[in-house]
């Protein structure tokens, strides 16, 4: 498993708009869907940081089949390498393995409580709602892992409630014992989880 984590203004429009003849017709069609700049920009450094990244297992990016499932999950048909790729606010993060992996980011932020509900099980809820304290780091590190999971398998979230997660201490733990979890703690004031098939 390897990462890259960029912040979007490391990128200036000339660099963007020329990896962008890169892009597999694939991806720029769903690219081109996007009617905000900032949207198209943030999905076209994704590519940037994964060519990077799969560039050092000599992996040449342009020659790689790309699909997208019915989900919208984008992959390589060759299934030799896996990748996802997730934005929130400044920052993009791309993540490879060879085992099937998501990645979810977020910056933490004033959220409604309700919004558990979605996607929390009681055990969550509880956890969430344990303090008063660092309430939205709580609630985002069990959102960023449900993310994450439903990124690695490919799918959407109608079964968010199917898969429930356990934070001790600094020890995750997940009711699907075929995946490996953590966080990846870099960026003050954002959690990053991801989720990688065993």
């Amino acid at each position: 498993m390897e990462y890259i984590i960029k912040n979007i203004n490391d990128y200036d429009n000339e660099e963007i708009e020329s990896f962008y003849k890169k892009i597999p017709m694939i991806k720029k069609k769903r690219i081109d869907k996007y009617i905000n700049n900032e949207a198209k920009g943030r999905s076209i450094i994704g590519e940037i940081l994964l060519y990077n990244l799969i560039l050092k297992k000599n992996i040449v990016y342009e020659k790689q089949d790309y699909y997208i499932n019915k989900y919208g999950k984008p992959y390589f048909k060759s299934n030799s390498i896996y990748f996802n790729i997730s934005h929130s606010f400044d920052y993009i993060i791309t993540i490879i393995s060879n085992k099937k992996i998501g990645i979810d980011i977020e910056k933490i932020r004033k959220t409604p409580l309700n919004a558990i509900n979605q996607f929390a099980t009681k055990k969550e809820k509880e956890y969430i709602l344990s303090s008063n304290n660092n309430i939205e780091e709580r609630l985002f590190k069990i959102y960023t892992l449900k993310e994450a999971y439903f990124k690695m398998l490919g799918t959407n979230l109608n079964n968010i409630l199917e898969v429930e997660f356990s934070i001790k201490q600094n020890e995750v733990s997940c009711s699907d014992k075929n995946v490996k979890i953590g966080f990846i703690n870099e960026i003050e004031g954002y959690v990053i989880s991801y989720c990688e098939m065993k």
